[in-house]
């Protein structure tokens, strides 16, 4: 029996060790597959960059990069499958490049030759002309990149030669405005040339004149400035209105609209209560009965008119124009002749105010 258990052994044993072995043997020889994957994709990369791929085909030649990285980070891991796919697909992304870069060099070398003709032309259309006088050194600096780029197309530096091209279209773009400001540096030269031979008081006078127009200038422009400056100083007002005095308030535990209407964002004013009641009919039966967090509209565009009636209707003493409060500057205006604003302002904005609040014109 124990003869029989030790043969067992031995048999699992040998089992094992054949198993380890062809394991073993397998992943050797896949590994140096791998290792021989990425040094061709390497090959290829460099053979690439030489033909400029990262110039013509730059997106696939960094795809290629990126996959040929992947396979490296894949081989430290011992993914060698993984690796050896990623070193393939690098392979073949810079071999559609390869294959692709002569055309797109054809492409840059065609566009290059005709945007270099037109630029010749207009280069010589100016260069001949009375304009040349204002803009030379604006010209020598195109003539040199116009001749770069020749030199560029020469050598099937198609890329260069391109980008020296399209700086100097550019520039012949500009032209017009450089000699532009060339005439007037040219005419103010004449001007102050000529003024150096008038006389005293002539100089005097022009210098007069022109104060004159500088300072009108400065006033317009200080007006100007003045304007914007109300402007913003006005929205900055009604920013500062809205945020201060809602168009919505809603109803707090044990409040009536006496209460919230003598609150001092709201109206300042407990006989203001009726403007209340008149903007919010939907939701109001009674205006003696409101309910905790009813959202309430706060009527803002209201008329003297309308606080007269309300301040009526509320049977508030006479006279019936209110203190200072949160109306619009028409009806602000009118009755401010009567009651000037009280500058006093609550204790606590949570308390309902007693006295007014300083009107703050929107």
């Amino acid at each position: 029996m124990k003869r029989n258990v030790r043969h067992a052994a031995r048999a699992v044993l040998v089992v094992l060790m054949l198993a380890c072995g062809l394991l073993s043997c397998r992943s050797i020889p896949l590994r140096e597959l791998a290792i021989t994957d990425i040094d061709n994709a390497e090959q290829a990369l460099q053979q690439a960059q030489t033909a400029e791929a990262h110039v013509y085909m730059p997106e696939k030649y960094l795809e290629a990069r990126m996959l040929l990285r992947r396979a490296r980070s894949s081989m430290r891991t011992e993914e060698y499958s993984k690796s050896r796919e990623f070193a393939r697909r690098s392979r073949e992304v810079v071999l559609q490049a390869m294959q692709q870069i002569p055309g797109e060099q054809q492409r840059v070398k065609d566009l290059a030759m005709r945007l270099l003709f037109s630029a010749n032309e207009a280069w010589d259309s100016y260069a001949q002309g009375i304009e040349k006088e204002y803009a030379s050194d604006e010209l020598i600096e195109i003539r040199q990149l116009l001749d770069g780029a020749q030199e560029d197309l020469n050598t099937q530096r198609y890329m260069d030669g391109l980008k020296k091209v399209q700086k100097a279209h550019a520039k012949i773009t500009s032209l017009p405005e450089a000699i532009e400001r060339g005439r007037i540096v040219r005419l103010e030269q004449e001007k102050k040339r000529q003024q150096a031979q008038k006389t005293g008081a002539e100089i005097i006078a022009e210098a007069n004149r022109t104060a004159e127009i500088i300072i009108k200038a400065a006033n317009r422009q200080r007006e100007q400035l003045l304007a914007e400056t109300a402007e913003l100083a006005a929205y900055a007002r009604r920013v500062e209105f809205e945020r201060m005095f809602p168009s919505t308030y809603k109803v707090k535990s044990g409040e009536t609209l006496l209460d919230i209407a003598r609150r001092h964002e709201i109206f300042n004013d407990k006989f203001m209560w009726p403007l209340l009641y008149k903007a919010n009919r939907d939701q109001i039966r009674d205006p003696m009965v409101v309910f905790p967090d009813q959202t309430l509209t706060v009527p803002r565009d209201i008329t003297y008119e309308d606080i007269i009636e309300a301040r009526k209707m509320a049977e508030a003493p006479p006279p019936y124009d209110p203190p200072a409060t949160a109306y619009t500057p028409a009806v602000y205006q009118r009755y401010m002749q009567i009651l000037p604003p009280d500058p006093l302002m609550p204790e606590e904005a949570e308390q309902p105010a007693q006295e007014s609040e300083p009107w703050l014109e929107p």
